[in-house]
């Protein structure tokens, strides 16, 4: 049972004139951005050095002016009606008399099932100014809305710019920085990018009707999503057909900017067609794309997300405001109920808990990372299946740059007639990569891990059952499969860095210079030697990380079972194998490059 550090007081100390008027200031502020950025914009598109032909014209102020005017109206709406702070936090109430006699006796009968993460934690909540923050309805607004502006941009860049991908801003920010920030954010703080997500962001503006604003009824039909589909499995299929999509376009090559461009505007669109037929976030846990990705290395993360300080007190509270939401906030977007949450997997650290909860009983922790991999006792089979079939994605990823696969892929397309339909498709020759062979590498990862786990169990000697292994062990791969992804990313994100520059200050390509960083800067087409090094190092790190959580499960949940050694050692064993193949194909990928040294001769 976790209980707060100190004692909250039971006054608002936010009610001074200073917080009132940064309450008020800060969202003008953030309005007033927004309108800077489309005017800027929009004075070098008229005053373009270089001709732009019409359509071109055409094309940008159709997104652009729209999109822009929609989102300020929002915008001044909700500052003119919260002028006076009318969502301000009075304090909590006191605490119920009976949390400490019924709310502990509920909460000691299912302590094993709430088994989550222990050890030295710091709950940033007790930090007046993160307390501050946490209570502001603009809080999200303002970490959404730079991302906003740059993905609108990158739709427009990739319609409108050149066609040189080195040039446009929609191909070099998304494909060059976007992919780097997005791995990091989900190593070290989980759900970050949720947070600062552009589309569920705008889906999330229209449904509300505002951009900060507590609004009693949503513009949207509000149906529930159908329980039995309510699995993370369907992100995954998404990831591994988007996968496959950008592989066969090379959208993330970066090929055409105009696939980066349709890529962000489809996701958009798919997210608001999702804001308005379902209920709140339900694109995010069943459409996105990245929610697995995001969901499984969130585990590792050292952030736990907004959950209960104190489970004894919600076992009394008869509102459930942190999820039925209040006339503070809307309630979690996410469907989770910080009273019983155990695991980071489905926090999106929007804070609407926080703001909700009329005790001031939810907090946000920061403890060692790698503990929400193993120590909760709840875990989900389609996460743990999850788990290895963006592993085999990751594989994929990774064998698919060796020439080897490549002389097998044009093999297999023009044995089983794929080449034909690739040219319809995309008028490619080859028909890279077969959906075949990439569909059949990624399966193998999944049937592999659920044959060892059938081995696994008859190790436990009828004990134990294949599906209770392959639930909790395939945990263990999530630390290898994050950094492997990570380590994918460098060598891109690396070695072209610094074409961010001159697109900064020439997002389409048109001669433009807003910034002076147009020109003088010259970028390396062949990655250093070190970065190999870095992805190796990362990869022992994910391998090791994966051995140290799998230790852990074995040490938590099968010490005194039949075959309790054996099994852990085929799992460490499986994690282990993964781990040097992955490091070498790395290796093998780098010996490709001219000049390295590890290419022939040597």
């Amino acid at each position: 049972m976790a209980t707060s550090e100190k004692p909250i007081p039971l006054s608002s100390p936010y009610s001074k004139p200073l917080y009132k008027w940064l309450d008020r200031l800060i969202p003008v502020g953030l309005a007033g951005f927004m309108l800077l950025v489309f005017f800027d914009y929009s004075w070098w598109v008229v005053h373009s050095p270089r001709p732009i032909a019409t359509w071109r014209r055409i094309i940008f102020f159709s997104i652009w002016i729209p999109t822009t005017l929609f989102y300020v109206s929002l915008g001044l709406k909700d500052i003119i009606q919260n002028w006076n702070g009318r969502w301000e936090f009075a304090g909590p109430k006191p605490r119920p008399p009976h949390a400490d006699t019924i709310g502990t006796q509920k909460v000691i009968l299912q302590q094993d099932y709430f088994r989550t993460v222990s050890g030295k934690r710091v709950d940033l909540s007790q930090n007046a100014f993160f307390r501050w923050l946490f209570h502001r309805r603009w809080y999200q607004f303002a970490a959404q809305l730079p991302n906003v502006i740059i993905f609108n941009i990158v739709i427009i860049a990739g319609l409108m710019g050149t066609v040189n991908p080195n040039l446009n801003f929609g191909t070099v920010i998304t494909w060059y920085l976007w992919f780097g920030v997005f791995f990091a954010l989900c190593l070290g703080i989980g759900r970050g990018w949720c947070l600062i997500c552009p589309f569920s962001a705008q889906a999330e503006w229209v449904q509300r009707l505002g951009l900060f604003s507590r609004r009693k009824k949503l513009f949207t039909l509000g149906r529930k999503w159908p329980q039995k589909y309510s699995t993370v499995l369907i992100s995954v299929f998404f990831f591994m057909t988007l996968t496959w999509t950008e592989e066969f376009y090379n959208v993330a090559g970066p090929g055409l900017p105009i696939f980066t461009a349709a890529l962000v505007a489809g996701i958009i669109l798919w997210d608001l067609f999702y804001a308005l037929v379902f209920e709140r976030r339900s694109f995010c846990h069943y459409g996105c794309p990245l929610a697995a990705v995001i969901g499984a290395t969130s585990a590792i993360a050292p952030f736990e997300g907004f959950r209960a300080k104190d489970r004894s007190l919600c076992k009394t509270c008869t509102t459930k405001e942190c999820m039925r939401g209040s006339d503070r906030s809307y309630g979690c977007g996410w469907f989770e109920y910080p009273g019983s949450m155990t695991s980071n997997f489905n926090c999106g650290l929007t804070g609407e808990c926080f703001k909700g909860c009329p005790y001031e009983n939810v907090g946000l922790s920061v403890h060692a990372p790698l503990k929400e991999a193993y120590q909760p006792k709840k875990k989900r089979f389609d996460v743990a299946l999850s788990v290895t079939l963006m592993m085999g994605t990751l594989f994929f990823e990774v064998i698919n740059a060796t020439p080897t696969y490549g002389v097998f892929d044009t093999w297999l397309s023009r044995v089983t007639g794929w080449t034909r339909i690739a040219q319809i498709l995309h008028t490619q020759l080859q028909g890279y990569p077969n959906p075949l062979d990439f569909f059949g590498i990624i399966l193998v990862w999944p049937l592999a891990a659920w044959g060892l786990t059938r081995l696994a169990a008859v190790f436990s000697r009828g004990t134990l059952t294949a599906r209770e292994l392959f639930t909790r062990y395939m945990y263990g791969w999530i630390p290898l499969f994050g950094l492997g992804i990570f380590a994918r990313q460098l060598p891109k994100v690396l070695t072209n860095a610094a074409t961010i520059i001159p697109v900064l200050s020439d997002p389409f390509g048109f001669g433009w210079n807003m910034l002076g960083t147009a020109t003088g800067v010259h970028t390396r087409s062949v990655a250093p030697d070190w970065i190999l090094w870095v992805q190796v190092a990362l990869v022992i790190i994910g391998g090791l990380s994966g051995l140290f959580i799998t230790r852990k499960i074995t040490q938590l949940d099968y010490h005194n079972k039949p075959g309790a050694k054996a099994i852990d050692a085929l799992m460490n064993g499986i994690v282990l194998i993964q781990t040097v193949a992955l490091a070498a194909l790395y290796v093998d990928i780098a010996a490709q490059n001219p000049g390295h040294p590890f290419s022939p001769p040597f």
